[in-house]
Parts: C-alpha cells; sequence; structure tokens
C-alpha cells in the first residue's frame, strides 16, 4: 500500500480488504443489467403495533439480551484473538442488525465506537453479510433470547438452518425459553412478490438486440 498522501494529488493503493465494496444492485447495474438500480427484493413486515420498536417482532427486552450476549462473545472472541470466533459473530450479528438492541444508529457506529475494533478489519471479516428479512431475524432473535435468559448457548445460521450450540444442563429450561418465545411466530403468512421493480415512470427500460453485434 502506498504512503502517499492524497490531499497532495497522489494515488493511494489500498489493500483489498480496506476497500468498500460497490453494492451488488450497482454491480449488476455496471454487468448490464438496467433494472438494477429500480429492483428491490420485498421483505415481510411484521405486524408489530408497539409505539416503541427495536426490533419488529422481538420484544425490547429480548432484543436488548441478545445484543448483550451477542457483545460479550465479540469482545472475548477479540480479546482471545480467536478470528474465526469473531468472524462468525460479525457475521450473525450484521445478519441480524443486532445493534439495534440498544438503539444504535448502524454497523459502522456499533463496531468503531461500542467494539473499538479496527472498522477494515471488522469490515473483512463481515465479507458480504447483509441483513435477512425481519420474519427470520424475529424468529433467530426470539430463540436466541430464550437460550441467553438461560444462559445456555447461542443460535447459529448454517446453510439456512437455525442450529443450537446448547448446554445440556441447561437444555429444559432454555427449550421452555424457546418455545413461549416462538409460540406466535408459528402461524404461517403468505408474503408478498419476491422481487419488485420500482422503475420511475417516464424511465423506459433498455431493451438490447442480441443480434447488434452481428
Amino acid at each position: 500500500m502506498s504512503d502517499s498522501d492524497p490531499k497532495k494529488g497522489n494515488v493511494v493503493r489500498r489493500r483489498t480488504s480496506e476497500r468498500k465494496r460497490m453494492p451488488k444492485h450497482l454491480e449488476d447495474f455496471a454487468g448490464g443489467d438496467d433494472d438494477a438500480l429500480w429492483r428491490r427484493t420485498t421483505r415481510r413486515r411484521l405486524n408489530d403495533p408497539r409505539a416503541v420498536v427495536l426490533v419488529p417482532g422481538v420484544a425490547n427486552r429480548d432484543a436488548r439480551g441478545v445484543y448483550e450476549a451477542r457483545v460479550a462473545r465479540i469482545l472475548a472472541a477479540a480479546e482471545a484473538e480467536d478470528r474465526e470466533a469473531l468472524a462468525v459473530e460479525l457475521i450473525e450479528s450484521a445478519q441480524m442488525q443486532v445493534w439495534r438492541g440498544h438503539s444504535i444508529v448502524g454497523w459502522d457506529v456499533w463496531v468503531d465506537a461500542v467494539l473499538g475494533l479496527d472498522p477494515a478489519y471488522a469490515n473483512e471479516l463481515r465479507g458480504d453479510a447483509e441483513p435477512l428479512n425481519e420474519e427470520l431475524v424475529a424468529l433467530w432473535m426470539r430463540v436466541e433470547a430464550g437460550l441467553a435468559e438461560a444462559n445456555a448457548g447461542a443460535v447459529r445460521l448454517r446453510d439456512g438452518k437455525l442450529c443450537f450450540e446448547l448446554d445440556p444442563e441447561r437444555a429444559p429450561a432454555a427449550l421452555a425459553n424457546v418455545g413461549r418465545r416462538a409460540a406466535p411466530l408459528a402461524h404461517d403468512e403468505t408474503g408478498a412478490k419476491e422481487v419488485i421493480v420500482d422503475r420511475p415512470r417516464g424511465v423506459r427500460k433498455i431493451i438490447v438486440d442480441p443480434h447488434e453485434d452481428d
């Protein structure tokens, strides 16, 4: 990496891990997908009429409990210099946006001001992890809150499945807590279409003739 000063007009080349990746919709647009700027994936909206909501579908006390448990594990992994454990915690925290449990505005502030981690290093460990849909996050946090209340372990997301890391001696109390919290989400809801294109009026879809280069 160059030590040149960008204020003097010199080019500074940064390591790949220090570069902020372009958002996926911009990458797709640059790759020829003309609707990428207007396309959005719909997420199920949970019916949560509370006046103050930290995480939709999750009791505020549970959101705070999950937040505190995650922060404790992250700080422990950082102190032990356990890169693998730290990466798992940061990835899953980003997927749940766990910082909302303490009313923190976002990832950057949380990593730097609260966790005290180097932002470039934290972003490298986080990789491409993005927030999950609200319904899955609500279930995940409710389940993990049940385990956290019993001080029994954590919940991991592996290959799309929630997996328990559970202390057998505390399993009965933990599973009872989980069942009580997950029951309201047991009913099946039908969602909207997976993708909506919000192309503004007047912006025409670009149709490329596949034979124009012939």
